[in-house]
C-alpha cells in the first residue's frame, strides 16, 4: 500500500503499466471514471508523484464546473502564456497543431493529467481530440478523470468522449467503492484511532465505500460524534454538520464563495459579504484547517477541497441571497480588475445573468456579447455559441437591430463550430427582423454570414438574401462583398449564367474601395466563376493577382491559394516543370500558414505531381497521408479528394475496391458531388470489367447532354463519361463526348478550383474515342501526338498508355510497328507498376509470338538467312528446290511482319 492512498493498489499498478508502455514509445489515453468522491483525483496525484520520481515530465490541468474559465483553459498548463507566442494563428486547426507541438517534449516521457474533464469547455475538448490523434509517435500517457453521472457532463464531453475512446491506445478504468477492510483503514486514518468493526460496517454500508464520504465520516468521528448516534442520511448533512461547527463568519464566507465556482479570489468574496479582505483571512484559515478549502494556484485565491463541498453549500442558498451575491460579485470584479475585464467577461456575464431575474438584463447581454466576441477571436467557437446564446436569452427587451446582430454573431460562431442548422436558424431569424424593420445594412450583414456549402436549400437562402440586400442602399464595400457571395452561391446552385457578370462587378467595386479583405473575397468569387476551361487565360491572371495580394498583405494563406490556382493553370497546359517550381513556393506558404488544412492542400498537390509524373506508389502514400490528416480533424474534403486521387492512380495501377464502392451519404448528398458520386464509381467499375454495375450507374444520370457539370470538372466529366460510354459501346454518347472534348484540343485534363488530379492530354482521350467510333486515321494521329506530348513533359504513365492504345489500333495493319511499340512500352509499364497495362501489352506481344511461331523447316531456313545465305545456298544446304527455298523465306517474312532478310536476322538474334 502506498502512502496516502488506501485500497487502490490494483488500479495504481494498472496505470503504472500504461506509463511504462508510454515511456516505451506506445502513447496511451486512460479515462478514469467513477462517482463524485470515489478517489479519481487522489489516484492521479499518487501516479503523478511516482512519475516524477521516474524522471517523467508531468502536466496537470483541471476543468472548472462553472463557465467562468477562459476558453482553452485545459491547455494553459501546456502553453503557459504562449497562446500569443510565435507566428499568428490563422485558424483553429493551426491552434490545435500548436497544442500538439507544445505537448511534444522532444522525446522526454510525459504524463498529462486532466481532472474533472466532464466540465471542460468544448473547444478545449476538440483540441484534446485533435492532439490525441497526433500522438502516434510520442512517449506520452494522457489520463483524464470523469464523473459517472451523465447529468454532470457538459455537452462537449458527451460529444467528444466516444471519439476519444475509439482512438488506438485508449481505455477506461472504472473506480468503485473501497472494500470493507480498506474502508475501515480509511476511517481509522481520518478519525486518528481504530473504529469499532460494527460502526465501520455501518458506515461502509451507508457510503458504499466512497472514499470522500468515508473521510467525512472519519472527520466527524474525530471531532467527537457519538458512535451510537444515527448516521447522517446524506453527504450534504455531513458537510452541513462540519460547516455548522465553524464560526458564523466562516460559514458566511463559505456560502458566499460557493456562487463563485471551484476557485475564487478572497477579495471578491469579501466584497460579497461587505467585509474588508483582511477581516476574512481568519475565516479562510478556519475553513482550510477543517479541510473544506485549500490554496489555489493564483495569488490571493482559494479553492474548495472538493466540488461536493461547494455543491452542498450552494444548494442551501435562498434565491434572494443568490441574486444579491451575484450582483455584488459582478460589481466587485468590475471594481477590482478594471484593466483586465476581458479575462473576466464570461464570469461577469454569468453573474449578471443570474441576477437578471430581478429585471435588469442589459448588463448580462452586454457582457455575454463581449465574452462571446473574445471567445470567437480566440477560436473557441463552441464557447462563443454558448456565450452569444446567453446574450440572446437576455435580449427580449433589446432593440430589434441589437437582438438580430446578436443572433448573427451566434450564427457566425455556430457555422465555424460546424453547427450548420443552428447557424441557418439564427440567420433566418435575423433576416426576418431586417425585413420587418426594413434595415438595408442589417439585411447585408445577414447575407454575408453564411458561406455556400453545396446544399441546395442552404445555398438558395444565401442567394436570395444577397439579392435582397443588393436591392437596398448599401455602401460599395458591402456591395462588393455581397456580389462576391452571390456569385459563390450561384456557382454552387449551378446558376452559371449570371456569375461572370456578378463576379466582374465585385472585382470592379473591390478595386474602387481598395480594401484587402474585399479584394480577396472578390478574387475568390471570380476564380470560382472562371474555373471552366473556356476561362483558362483569366484563371491564370487571377492566380497571379491572388499571389500578389498575399505577398502585399503578408498573408501566407492568401498567397497559398494563389499558388494552388497557378498549379491548376499549369496542369491544364501540361507544364509539369512549372508545377514543380510552384510546389516549392507552396511549401513556403504552408509552413508560414500552419494548420492541418494547409498541410492537406500541400499533400494533395504533391500527390497529384507524383501521379502526373508516374510515381504511383508515392502518389498513393501522399494521398493516404492527406486523407488521414483531413480525417483527424473531421474535414469533409478529405473523402472526395482521396477517392478522386485513387481513381486516377487506379487508372494506371489498377482500381481498388474503395473506388468501386458508393461514397458516404454525406458526400453523395452534396450538389457538387451529385454527378461524380455515380460517374466517379462507374469509371473504375468498367475498368475492372464490371460492366453491368457501371452501366447501371451511368444510365442513372440520364443523357450526358443534360448533365449539370460543375465548371471546374468539365473536362474530367467529358473524359470519364466518354471512357464509360466507350466500354459500354454507346456510340451516340461517345460521339457527343468526342465533339465537346475536341473544343479543348491542345490542353490537358485536370481539375481546377484547388482540386488535384491529372488525366493526361486531351489528344489521348480524343484518340481513344475516335478509335471507338472507327475513325482510325484520326485515332492514330491523336494517339501519336499524345505519346509525343507525354514523353516531352515527363508524364510517363500516360506515354505508356498512349503507346499501348496505338499498338492495339495498328496491329492489324502494321503488326511489326505494334510489336515494336508494345515491346518498348512493356518494361516501362512493369517498372511503373501499371499492372492493367502490362496485361494489355503482353496480349499484343504474346499474340504476335503465337502468330509468328515458325515450323522446324522454317527455323532452319531462318537460321541460314541469319548467316547471310541466299535462296540458292539454302536450297543446296537443305536439298530442296530454289523455288521452295524462296517460298519458305516469304512465309517467314509474313509471319514475322518484317520486310527484308536483315530483319529476319535481327529477329533470330532477339529470339535466341
Amino acid at each position: 500500500m502506498t502512502s496516502g492512498l488506501i485500497g487502490r493498489d490494483r488500479e495504481l499498478a494498472d496505470l503504472l503499466r500504461s506509463l511504462d508502455e508510454a515511456v516505451g514509445g506506445i502513447p496511451q489515453l486512460v479515462t478514469c471514471s467513477g462517482e463524485p468522491g470515489i478517489g479519481k483525483t487522489r489516484l492521479m496525484t499518487e501516479l503523478t508523484g511516482l512519475a516524477r520520481r521516474r524522471g517523467v515530465r508531468t502536466l496537470w490541468s483541471r476543468a472548472m464546473e462553472l463557465p467562468d474559465a477562459p476558453p482553452f483553459r485545459l491547455w494553459q498548463p501546456v502553453l503557459g502564456d504562449g497562446f500569443g507566442e510565435g507566428e499568428p494563428i490563422s485558424g483553429r486547426a493551426a491552434l490545435f497543431e500548436r497544442f500538439a507541438a507544445r505537448l511534444d517534449s522532444g522525446g522526454t516521457p510525459t504524463l498529462f493529467v486532466i481532472d474533472d474533464v466532464q466540465w471542460a469547455d468544448e473547444p478545449s475538448l476538440l483540441g484534446l481530440l485533435h492532439v490525441v490523434r497526433q500522438l502516434r509517435t510520442q512517449r506520452i500517457l494522457v489520463c483524464v478523470t470523469e464523473r459517472d453521472a451523465v447529468a454532470d457532463a457538459a455537452p462537449g464531453w458527451r460529444m467528444v468522449k466516444p471519439d476519444l475512446l475509439r482512438e488506438a491506445g485508449s481505455r477506461t478504468i472504472h473506480l468503485t467503492g473501497l472494500t470493507p477492510a480498506a474502508a475501515a483503514a480509511c476511517l481509522a486514518a481520518e478519525a486518528g484511532r481504530p473504529v469499532p468493526d460494527e460502526l465501520a460496517a455501518r458506515i461502509h454500508a451507508a457510503t458504499a465505500g466512497n472514499p470522500f464520504y468515508l473521510r467525512e465520516f472519519g472527520r466527524a468521528l474525530r471531532d467527537g460524534t457519538d458512535p451510537e448516534l444515527p448516521l447522517p442520511a446524506t453527504l450534504r448533512q455531513v458537510i452541513q454538520g462540519r460547516v455548522a461547527r465553524l464560526s458564523p463568519r466562516a460559514q458566511e464566507f463559505l456560502r458566499a464563495a460557493s456562487i463563485m465556482g471551484d476557485q475564487f479570489a478572497i477579495a471578491v468574496v469579501a466584497r460579497l459579504i461587505g467585509r474588508p479582505a483582511a477581516e476574512c483571512l481568519s475565516a479562510v484559515d478556519e475553513a482550510a484547517a477543517t479541510g473544506l478549502l485549500t490554496t489555489a494556484t493564483e495569488p490571493g485565491a482559494m479553492r474548495f477541497a472538493h466540488a461536493l463541498v461547494k455543491e452542498a453549500l450552494r444548494e442551501g442558498l435562498p434565491l434572494q441571497q443568490r441574486v444579491v451575491w451575484h450582483t455584488r460579485a459582478a460589481n466587485a470584479i468590475e471594481a477590482l480588475y478594471p484593466d483586465a475585464l476581458d479575462a473576466f467577461s464570461a464570469g461577469l456575464a454569468r453573474h449578471y445573468a443570474e441576477a437578471a431575474i430581478a429585471g435588469d438584463r442589459e448588463p448580462a447581454r452586454r457582457w455575454a456579447r463581449r465574452a462571446g466576441d473574445l471567445a470567437l477571436r480566440e477560436l473557441a467557437f463552441e464557447e462563443a455559441v454558448r456565450l452569444y446564446g446567453l446574450a440572446v436569452a437576455n435580449a427580449d427587451d433589446a432593440a430589434p437591430g441589437e437582438r438580430s446582430r446578436t443572433l448573427l454573431a451566434r450564427a457566425t460562431a455556430s457555422q465555424r463550430a460546424g453547427d450548420l442548422a443552428g447557424a441557418r436558424a439564427d440567420c433566418s431569424a435575423a433576416v426576418a427582423v431586417a425585413r420587418r424593420v426594413n434595415d438595408a445594412a442589417l439585411r447585408a450583414e445577414c447575407a454575408l454570414v453564411l458561406e455556400p456549402i453545396g446544399d441546395r436549400a442552404w445555398d438558395r437562402d444565401i442567394h436570395t438574401w444577397c439579392a435582397e440586400a443588393l436591392g437596398g442602399d448599401v455602401p460599395d464595400l458591402l456591395r462588393a462583398r455581397l456580389l462576391a457571395r452571390l456569385t459563390e452561391a450561384a456557382v454552387y446552385l449551378g446558376q452559371l449564367d449570371e456569375v461572370l457578370e456578378t463576379s466582374g462587378a465585385a472585382m470592379a467595386l473591390a478595386e474602387s474601395v481598395a480594401d484587402d479583405e474585399t479584394e480577396v473575397a472578390a478574387l475568390r468569387a471570380r476564380q470560382l466563376a472562371c474555373t471552366g476551361p473556356e476561362h483558362r487565360d483569366e484563371y491564370a491572371v487571377l492566380a497571379a493577382e491572388m499571389v500578389a495580394a498575399g505577398a502585399r498583405t503578408g498573408n501566407a494563406a492568401t498567397e497559398m491559394w494563389g499558388h494552388l490556382w497557378t498549379m491548376d493553370s499549369l496542369w491544364t497546359r501540361g507544364a509539369i516543370g512549372g508545377v514543380a517550381t510552384e510546389l516549392s513556393r507552396l511549401r513556403w506558404c504552408v509552413r508560414h500558414t500552419g494548420g492541418p488544412m494547409a498541410n492537406w492542400h500541400l499533400l494533395i498537390a504533391e500527390a497529384t505531381f507524383a501521379q502526373g509524373r508516374g510515381d504511383l506508389a508515392e502518389a498513393a502514400r501522399l494521398g493516404e497521408q492527406a486523407y488521414r490528416l483531413a480525417e483527424s480533424i473531421g474535414h469533409p474534403a478529405g473523402e472526395g479528394a482521396y477517392r478522386a486521387l485513387l481513381t486516377v492512380i487506379g487508372h494506371h495501377g489498377g482500381q481498388l475496391d474503395i473506388t468501386c464502392t458508393p461514397p458516404p451519404t454525406r458526400m453523395s448528398g452534396e450538389v457538387r458531388n451529385a454527378l461524380f458520386a455515380a460517374l466517379g464509381i462507374a469509371f473504375p467499375l468498367v475498368e475492372r470489367g464490371r460492366l453491368h454495375e457501371g452501366e447501371s450507374l451511368y444510365r442513372s444520370l440520364g443523357s450526358p447532354r443534360q448533365w449539370e457539370i460543375p465548371p471546374y470538372l468539365v473536362l474530367n466529366a467529358l473524359v470519364t463519361g466518354g471512357a464509360v460510354a466507350t466500354a459500354l459501346g454507346a456510340v451516340g454518347d461517345i460521339r457527343y463526348f468526342a465533339d465537346r472534348l475536341g473544343e479543348h484540343r491542345g490542353f490537358h485534363v485536370a481539375g481546377t478550383g484547388g482540386s488535384g488530379h491529372y488525366l493526361g492530354p486531351v489528344e489521348l482521350w480524343l484518340g481513344k474515342f475516335a478509335a471507338a467510333l472507327g475513325d482510325t486515321d484520326a485515332a492514330e494521329s491523336d494517339l501519336r501526338t499524345a505519346g509525343r506530348i507525354c514523353r516531352d513533359i515527363g508524364a510517363r504513365c500516360f506515354a505508356v498508355e498512349a503507346d499501348c492504345e496505338l499498338a492495339e489500333l495498328v496491329r492489324a495493319d502494321a503488326p511489326g510497328e505494334a510489336l515494336a511499340l508494345a515491346e518498348a512500352a512493356l518494361p516501362l509499364a512493369k517498372s511503373y507498376g501499371m499492372a492493367p497495362w502490362v496485361r494489355r501489352l503482353r496480349t499484343i506481344t504474346d499474340a504476335h509470338a503465337r502468330s509468328t511461331r515458325l515450323s522446324p523447316r522454317e527455323l532452319e531456313v531462318a537460321e541460314l538467312v541469319a548467316t547471310g545465305a541466299t535462296n540458292r545456298d539454302i536450297a543446296r544446304t537443305l536439298t530442296i528446290s530454289e523455288r521452295t527455298a524462296q517460298n519458305h523465306v516469304q512465309h517467314i517474312l509474313t509471319k514475322l511482319g518484317v520486310d527484308n532478310r536483315g530483319q529476319i536476322a535481327a529477329w533470330m538474334r532477339r529470339s535466341g
